[in-house]
């Protein structure tokens, strides 16, 4: 399912929300994430599934090193946890903001879920907003429900997934399997490979 712009329900529609807002793909599914990314094929993608976050860590904010172009900025007010290689709200009812500082960042989906308040996986209804003003509202089935974006110009910058509709303040909310997808910055090795494959180009032409 795709479109640009604003996007409402599960069904989604295009409707202009400013000029400034970039083109956006939305996708429902992981296997139409990896076929835009196809599309995309300047872009590298990593899946961060959080295995490598401390478990049983809380914070208000997490990050990951997961490389200079995807590292990640997770937080959410009242803080995070980590279990179960995901992240959680400590609070019912709190959204999670994801950061992207690299300016690479040009797709990002997730599975989100909701848990209430006695571990059990609950359904919902989840805003996906970005830093450009695109909004897209997700229904949240089951344990990974995916959502994700690809932005055909403008890098992604930051995420946020919010909780809204019945049971919005009573159940947490939780996020796995982050694809990014980002522009690959050239190693200094593969930059010299570049450069040297230009010099010898060069000097076939000038002979």
């Amino acid at each position: 399912m795709f479109g640009t712009k604003l996007f409402i329900g599960v069904v989604a529609s295009a409707v202009a929300v400013s000029p400034a807002v970039a083109s956006m793909t939305v996708c429902d599914s992981r296997m139409t994430f990896a076929i835009w990314a196809t599309m995309h094929n300047d872009k590298a993608v990593i899946r961060e599934d959080f295995s490598t976050v401390v478990p049983g860590l809380t914070s208000s904010s997490m990050t990951g090193k997961i490389g200079s172009e995807a590292a990640w900025t997770a937080s959410a007010i009242g803080g995070l946890d980590s279990y179960d290689n995901a992240l959680h709200t400590l609070q019912a009812g709190r959204s999670i903001s994801v950061e992207f500082a690299s300016g690479q960042v040009f797709g990002v989906g997730g599975d989100f879920f909701f848990k209430n308040g006695s571990g059990q996986s609950v359904s919902g209804y989840v805003t996906l907003a970005l830093s450009d003003g695109t909004q897209w509202v997700r229904t949240v089935t089951g344990s990974d429900t995916f959502a994700g974006f690809w932005s055909n110009d403008a890098a992604i910058t930051r995420i946020t997934i919010s909780p809204i509709g019945p049971g919005a303040t009573s159940n947490f909310l939780g996020m796995d399997n982050m694809d990014i997808g980002f522009v690959p910055v050239p190693t200094p090795g593969a930059v010299s490979l570049l450069a040297l494959g230009g010099l010898v180009a060069s000097r076939r032409r000038r002979g």
